[in-house]
């Protein structure tokens, strides 16, 4: 598991892999901006889903491959590599934190 970095949904330190994906995002001048997105598989928040849940299944809590087949492991990876997606910003957490720190509270 990648102990430095907690999952971002949850807040454990389930995380067995982060796949780092170039991007980019306009600023306010409107200039593209290159930026790296981390997407983390969680062994607690990706076990049920189809994807991500395969590949959560071939490693155990130390994440070390368990005993199996490795072309399905690549091929799920593979999968999981191909459809992941950075989270999409929570707008209502986002405005809350703005709120607090108007208030002071931050």
């Amino acid at each position: 598991m990648t102990r430095d970095r907690p999952c971002h949904r949850c807040g454990t330190d389930n995380v067995l892999a982060v796949l780092r994906r170039p991007g980019s995002w306009t600023n306010a001048s409107g200039n593209r901006v290159p930026v790296v997105q981390e997407i983390h598989l969680c062994a607690r928040c990706d076990a049920d889903d189809p994807l991500a849940g395969p590949v959560v299944g071939h490693l155990d809590a130390d994440g070390a491959r368990q005993p199996g087949n490795a072309a399905q492991l690549a091929g799920d990876l593979l999968r999981w590599i191909d459809h992941a997606r950075p989270a999409r910003p929570d707008e209502n957490a986002l405005k809350a934190e703005v709120d607090a720190w108007y208030r002071g509270e931050l």
